[in-house]
């Protein structure tokens, strides 16, 4: 059985951010098996299956940086074991459009990353990172990742959305190792 947690931030405003782009895969991946999402004050999830393996999507309704609070909610309230783990997430340190899918690790300073790594065992997560860049200066970081990016830039990002539901059913059908050797060498454009 998998879970996979999509990170974002829930208000409407954010929709469209780069911050939100761990929503937006988990939403496509529903969209596209016709989930039907369900809500609570702190978590939204649906569930499905995929080459008969049972999956689980969630996205913690806790803001970005209290994700792990959203997480732990929804693990008491659904009282599951699952076999993997995995974290959808944007990534400033790869370039717009690049997906680096690993095992375990730090949370390189990604404060949704980082509140989960307090409430659970990061080590045994799978993560996706999307890439969306980097703003020139670290003092805009805040306002890079929670403002819609330009146009060009929105279309590289919907083209990475795609390829990362592709990399998380590979992830399901193949196996982690296989969809790191498949995903994580494909360029950006």
């Amino acid at each position: 059985m998998f879970l996979v947690i999509g990170l974002g931030n829930p208000d409407q405003k954010y929709q469209y951010s780069r911050h939100n782009i761990g929503f937006r895969i988990v939403d496509h991946l529903s969209e596209q098996n016709q989930w039907k999402w369900n809500e609570t004050k702190r978590f939204q999830w649906c569930h499905g299956k995929i080459s008969n393996q049972e999956i689980y999507l969630v996205k913690p309704l806790t803001y970005m940086n209290q994700s792990g609070l959203g997480l732990l909610s929804f693990l008491s309230y659904i009282a599951k074991s699952f076999k993997k783990k995995i974290i959808v997430h944007d990534e400033l340190d790869l370039p717009p459009g690049r997906i680096r899918i690993s095992c375990g690790g730090g949370a390189a300073g990604h404060k949704g990353v980082l509140s989960i790594a307090e409430y659970c065992n990061l080590e045994t997560f799978i993560r996706v990172r999307v890439g969306i860049g980097k703003p020139l200066h670290k003092d805009e970081i805040t306002e890079y990742v929670l403002f819609e990016p330009s146009s060009d830039e929105a279309a590289i990002l919907a083209e990475s959305e795609k390829r990362s539901v592709e990399a998380l059913i590979c992830i399901v059908t193949h196996g982690v190792q296989y969809a790191m050797n498949r995903f994580n060498s494909i360029s950006a454009t």
